[in-house]
C-alpha cells in the first residue's frame, strides 16, 4: 500500500530547477565580468590622480624651497612600497620618487607609478597599475576607458587604450 502523504520533489522539478539557475549564472556572469574590468579601470584612474596630486604638491614644495623640478625630471614606472605616510624626503627636485612613496606607499601591494613631467616642472600625465605588467592602467588628467595594449612601462599621454 502506497502512503500518498509522502513530501519531497520529483527528480523532473529538481532538474527544471536547476535548469532555470544555469540559465540565470549563463547570463549573469559575462555582465559581472564587464563590472569588474570596469572597477578595476576606476581604480586604475583614480590612483593616477592621486599621483599626479602628490606629484603638483612635491613640485610646489620644491619650487617654494627654490629648487623646482626641470624638463626631464620625468619619473619612469616605479613601485611604490615599504614606507611610511611620515618618511622625510628631499625637497630638491630629484627625488620624486621618494616623495611618492612617502605619500602614496605603505605597503608592497602599492602599485606601480609612472609620471611625466612638463617643460615648467609640474605633472603634465600620471599613470597608474597594479603590477608593473597590468593592462589596466589608469591616467590623469585625461582618465583612460580602456584596457590597455600596452603595460606602465611603455604608457604615454596620447596612447590610444583599446576597446
Amino acid at each position: 500500500m502506497r502512503n500518498s502523504k509522502v513530501k519531497g520533489f520529483t527528480l523532473i522539478e529538481l532538474i527544471v530547477v536547476i535548469a532555470i539557475i544555469g540559465v540565470l549564472a549563463a547570463i549573469l556572469v559575462p555582465s559581472m565580468i564587464g563590472y569588474v574590468a570596469k572597477s578595476k579601470l576606476q581604480t586604475a584612474n583614480s590612483n593616477a590622480k592621486l599621483a599626479y596630486t602628490n606629484t603638483a604638491t612635491y613640485a610646489t614644495e620644491c619650487e617654494v624651497n627654490g629648487t623646482p623640478m626641470s624638463d626631464g625630471s620625468d619619473l619612469p614606472a616605479t613601485q611604490l612600497a615599504t614606507s611610511t605616510a611620515s618618511q622625510d624626503y628631499s625637497k630638491d627636485g630629484q627625488h620624486l620618487g621618494d616623495a611618492l612613496n612617502a605619500l602614496m606607499g605603505g605597503n608592497t601591494g602599492a602599485g606601480w607609478v609612472k609620471v611625466d613631467i612638463s617643460s615648467s616642472g609640474t605633472p603634465s600625465a600620471a599613470f597608474w597599475a597594479k603590477t608593473n605588467t597590468d593592462n589596466y592602467i589608469g591616467e590623469y588628467p585625461s582618465a583612460r576607458t580602456a584596457k590597455s595594449d600596452t603595460t606602465l612601462g611603455s604608457a604615454t599621454a596620447d596612447e590610444q587604450a583599446s576597446t
